[in-house]
């Protein structure tokens, strides 16, 4: 796939310089802290050393850490009528990576951006807070292009169209991969005749989903799978996910398996399923998304994707406290959990 990247080089150590400079690191920290006990020469090896790993600009970013506020604000996303067990799960490894990092976590509840901005003037500019984390981040989101405009220090848990050419840094689970694992997934398993459950363009993590799912059935040659009618833009609650997978199953050409952007859609596919006297996993397979604890509801387990959202707080709390130079823009690899409601022996 591409438009992938991977998280920026390790910053370098007091033992990368004296590595390079041919020195001690007990040498390299003299010249740092006790410069007149070290001879000219070998201060000149261990400086020309530190610019070429730029390790002077680390010391100075370390500097800024130890002076920045002790607050990180995370603007919460808008309530959720239906709920939203992921982010639920988001927000308490967010906590623990502030804590991790020895901050403490500031809750933003502005819904309106030009609130939301005067909010975060106040607290940035107000040395009440070092820096913001946004989530929830739509295409056309105008949260990032504000906070960037105003010089605020912020980090998107997800990307807007600007993608990895934002000036800005951001993380996300490869929502891509995610879903082409799903569907090699069900393809080990026989199946080829697929859909998916939940396209959403608005969101380009969302959309994300529905090109990795594309992607994934072009490169296995299952063209039916892409049919108009297998491809399903709907809500991603239990009663969308029913209700699709109602009318995909009372089609001319049922799918045998059914992949769901998200794990309140696949359980509704599962109650769909049942009420049909079909068995998931044997007759039809379902996948979701986000490994909620809607995963293992009743007697069926359902497969699904893990993000991996205790690294992905903790690299949104690294990049408030850190301030790289130049933005990041990483996606963490998910995980598939293997259950039932993909296993044809259920």
């Amino acid at each position: 796939m591409s438009d992938r990247s991977s998280p920026a080089r390790r910053k370098a150590s007091m033992a990368d310089v004296a590595e390079l400079a041919g020195v001690s690191a007990m040498t390299v920290s003299n010249v740092i802290n006790r410069p007149e006990v070290v001879s000219e020469a070998t201060r000149g090896k261990v400086h020309a050393a530190m610019r070429e790993l730029r390790y002077r600009n680390n010391l100075v970013a370390r500097s800024l850490r130890l002076a920045q506020p002790r607050q990180i604000g995370y603007v919460l996303p808008e309530q959720d009528p239906v709920g939203n067990q992921y982010m639920d799960t988001f927000l308490h490894d967010l906590a623990a990576g502030c804590q991790a990092a020895d901050r403490n976590l500031t809750l933003i509840t502005e819904r309106d951006t030009e609130a939301l901005m005067a909010a975060c003037e106040d607290l940035y500019f107000g040395q009440s807070a070092a820096g913001f984390i946004i989530s929830n981040v739509e295409s056309a989101d105008p949260r990032p292009v504000e906070l960037h405009r105003r010089d605020i220090p912020f980090a998107a848990y997800g990307r807007t169209d600007e993608a990895f050419a934002s000036p800005w840094s951001w993380v996300e689970g490869d929502a891509a991969l995610g879903i082409e694992t799903a569907v090699d997934h069900v393809a080990e398993r026989g199946h080829r005749e697929l859909a998916f459950v939940g396209a959403d363009p608005a969101s380009v993590t969302m959309a994300q989903r529905e090109t990795g799912y594309r992607a994934a059935c072009r490169r296995l040659g299952l063209t039916r799978s892409l049919a108009s009618g297998r491809i399903i833009a709907c809500a991603t609650d239990v009663a969308s996910g029913f209700r699709a997978a109602t009318d995909l199953l009372g089609s001319s050409s049922p799918p045998t398996a059914i992949l769901c952007m998200s794990d309140p859609l696949a359980a509704g596919a599962v109650i769909a399923l049942q009420s049909r006297g079909l068995a998931p996993g044997r007759d039809v397979a379902v996948t979701g998304y986000d490994d909620t604890p809607l995963t293992s509801f009743g007697t069926v387990g359902i497969t699904s994707i893990r993000q991996a959202s205790a690294a992905i707080a903790a690299e949104l709390v690294r990049l408030i406290v850190d301030r790289p130079e130049t933005p990041e823009h990483l996606l963490l690899p998910p995980a598939l959990v293997a259950r039932s409601s993909t296993d044809p022996g259920s």
